[in-house]
Order: C-alpha cells, then structure tokens, then sequence
C-alpha cells in the first residue's frame, strides 16, 4: 500500500491548518504552547523563525496530517529533529513511521548529516516505539524541557 505522503513548506496558504492541527483530540479546545504530548506547532513555528529550524507540513495526497521542523543545533552542533507530530484524527493508521522516515531522508538528503537526534517526553510510549522502529536509539541522556526529555540518535549508514 503506497501511502503517497510528502513534505511542503509552511505558507500563508497552510498556516493556519498548520497551527490549528493539533496531537491529541482533548487539545482541540484550548490553546496552549504545550500540548499533552508535544510542543504545540505554533510553538515550534516561533522557534523556526528564531533559531532558523526549518517547518515542514506533512501531507497524505492533498490532506494536512501533521507537521515537523529540524535543523542544526548550533549550540550542541548536532542535527536535530525538534518535532513531529500527527493530527489526532490521523493516528492509529500506519502514518508515523513513514512520516518519520519521510523526514529523515530530507534531513539526510539537505544535511549530509551521519547523526539526527530527537528528544521525546519520558512516558510518550507510542512515539518511543515509533523512533525505536526506524532506528532511533537511546543515548542515556535527558533534556529537562516542559518535561524530562530522554535523547535518541539515529546513525545513519552510508
């Protein structure tokens, strides 16, 4: 089953589907910077825009399904995935790991980069597995975000 998912750029015409989508169904009626799961992705837009990350929509054919953003940690000097996430209507349907490796490979392909790392909120299982499933892996250290954060890194192989 051919999923025909891409990635394309957040624009005046997707902002505002970008920003509304949101991880969980309980999200639906608040506005927060943080969300149960993930940052919110107005959230990670504004840090986009002050550490020159770059956005990313996720689309299914013509349909929004959720938003990431990556780039270089100048600070850490490593190749970051800040966020991804899938709109909670679209969960649970064999999304996730193609989306991720999705963006991978455009990390991959925009950075020449041997390393990606991600951060994930300590008791957010489904995601765990999900970056456990591409290849992510532990590294036994802990960002203190929102909340504890555990670090992964995927290797990638030449």
């Amino acid at each position: 089953m051919k999923l025909n998912l891409r990635l394309e750029d957040v624009t005046p015409k997707n902002f505002w589907d970008v920003i509304q989508l949101k991880s969980d169904e309980d999200q639906e009626k608040k506005i927060q910077i943080f969300e149960r799961w993930v940052g919110s992705n107005t959230f990670f837009l504004g840090v986009c825009q002050v550490y020159g990350y770059t956005p990313r929509a996720i689309y299914k054919d013509e349909q929004l399904i959720g938003f990431a953003s990556h780039g270089y940690n100048e600070e850490n000097k490593r190749h970051e995935l800040i966020s991804i996430m899938i709109g909670h209507q679209y969960q649970g349907v064999g999304y996730g790991v193609p989306a991720l490796k999705l963006v991978v490979e455009e990390m991959v392909n925009e950075y020449r980069c041997e390393e990606i790392y991600l951060s994930v909120i300590y008791n957010n299982e489904r995601a765990k597995q999900i970056y456990e499933k591409v290849g992510f892996k532990p590294t036994g250290e802990v960002e203190q975000g929102h909340h504890p954060e555990p670090i992964y890194c995927l290797k990638i192989s030449s």
